[in-house]
């Protein structure tokens, strides 16, 4: 059963971006043990996968195989949202006190350990020595590749701002590529959470890009400081793959594009024409398929609503979708540099 978080006005919502290393790791080494599919690029899974000492992954395999979403906040390398560097968060693993970590995940799963975490309860000290050596050896390997995605999320950094001061947030939350899902001022989640936290409130809605793999989503509503979505960055597959440098890509056209994407932003430009489901998704050489999943996303946000004229459904810009595509039709200057 899912549970629900309400924002309250999304124009009040206190939203922050968190370029976080840890959270990226965390969804590589997911993927690497086989807890979950994250879409990681085989080049990247294998590069990581040989550089884990095979001593240690033994001991921390099985926890990270495991399909539980739920993981003390610490080993999911995410217990400071705010951590500048990937220094922060191997600080963070280095002052855990492994006693408090078997007791903490004791207490959640009560008395049926999954068979995963019965390393840690043997021996928490041992447990968290091989998790400390798997994260600084996989980061060894797969720094260079978080390099190679810094534009993608200083860009997504600037999509997320520019959302936020044009009136776009609702528009951007319901395009997410996340599990936890926007619509009518709330947010979906596949779990519930505390009852003491299905309302916002005063806490930051933080959005966390991860440049692991398109498949890579994880989120956190248990927090009394924060709720966090992670979810792939935009562009991912310019690099993905790769081990180079990756090319630079040219920046959007305009900020309806980089608020929208490419796609979302073409359909607001075209709903002027008042076309049919059919005929946008001939004008955008998609399927139909396609094109009514991102129409629905666009009138779930209040951009578009739908008349009917017989037989056929026209598409029609609403008010709000016509003020965003004049507010944001400006070309996107970029930094001369």
């Amino acid at each position: 059963m899912g549970g629900t978080v309400r924002l309250g006005p999304v124009e009040q919502v206190q939203v922050r971006v968190a370029r976080h290393p840890g959270a990226t790791l965390f969804s590589v080494l997911k993927d690497v043990f086989g807890g979950h599919r994250h879409g990681v690029p085989a080049l990247w899974r294998e590069s990581v996968r040989r550089a884990i000492p095979p001593g240690a992954a033994a001991v921390v395999g099985p926890s990270l195989a495991s399909g539980d979403c739920w993981l003390p906040d610490p080993l999911a390398l995410v217990g400071d949202l705010w951590a500048r560097g990937m220094g922060d968060v191997a600080g963070e693993l280095e002052g855990l006190d492994a006693e408090a970590l078997a007791a903490e995940v004791a207490g959640h799963h009560g008395a049926v350990t999954p068979r995963g975490w019965r390393r840690l309860l043997d021996d928490p000290q041992g447990f968290l020595t091989a998790y400390r050596a798997v994260v600084g050896a996989a980061w060894d390997a797969f720094a260079p590749l978080w390099r190679q995605a810094d534009p993608l999320l200083g860009r997504e950094s600037e999509r997320v701002g520019l959302a936020s001061v044009t009136g776009g947030l609702d528009a951007l939350l319901a395009g997410l590529d996340s599990t936890v899902r926007y619509g009518a001022g709330a947010l979906a989640l596949p779990h519930e959470c505390p009852r003491h936290l299905t309302d916002l409130g005063r806490r930051p809605l933080v959005l966390v890009p991860l440049a692991s793999g398109p498949g890579a989503r994880m989120y956190g509503a248990d927090r009394d400081d924060a709720l966090w979505i992670a979810y792939p960055v935009p562009g991912l597959g310019r690099i993905a793959g790769r081990r180079g440098a990756a090319d630079a890509a040219p920046p959007p056209a305009d900020g309806l594009s980089a608020v929208l994407g490419p796609v979302r932003a073409e359909i607001l430009r075209f709903l002027p024409y008042r076309p049919t489901v059919s005929a946008l998704a001939r004008h955008l050489h998609l399927s139909i398929s396609t094109a009514t999943y991102h129409c629905g996303q666009l009138a779930d946000a209040g951009l578009l609503h739908r008349e009917r004229h017989g037989r056929e459904v026209r598409l029609l810009p609403s008010e709000r979708g016509i003020a965003l595509t004049e507010l944001l039709a400006a070309p996107v200057r970029t930094p001369a540099g």
